[in-house]
């Protein structure tokens, strides 16, 4: 298959679809490991929740919600520039 990760089981799919949003969010801050071709096994299926890749998962889920926290619950001047910021995007 040309990816493996649509064809995984349950599990495997989403912790692998899941690290995707990791590995992009990483190479958006740092290019430095960019390739041209993406497919086939260049990104290793994760295959159990004992994976340390997952807290890299972990680690961006949890600065989205950080991030998401600030603009819509914290009440002072910077929150509403970033909900006018966001609001924008």
């Amino acid at each position: 298959f040309d990816n493996p990760a649509a064809a995984a089981e349950t599990p495997t799919r989403q912790l692998t679809f899941n690290f995707l949003i990791a590995l992009n969010s990483w190479l958006l801050l740092c290019p430095a490991d960019l390739c041209c071709d993406w497919t086939m096994g260049s990104v290793p299926l994760i295959l159990s929740w004992n994976d340390p890749r997952n807290l890299g998962t972990l680690t961006v889920y949890a600065i989205l919600c950080a991030i998401l926290w600030n603009i819509f619950w914290v009440d002072d001047t910077r929150s509403r520039i970033l909900l006018m910021v966001r609001s924008l995007c």
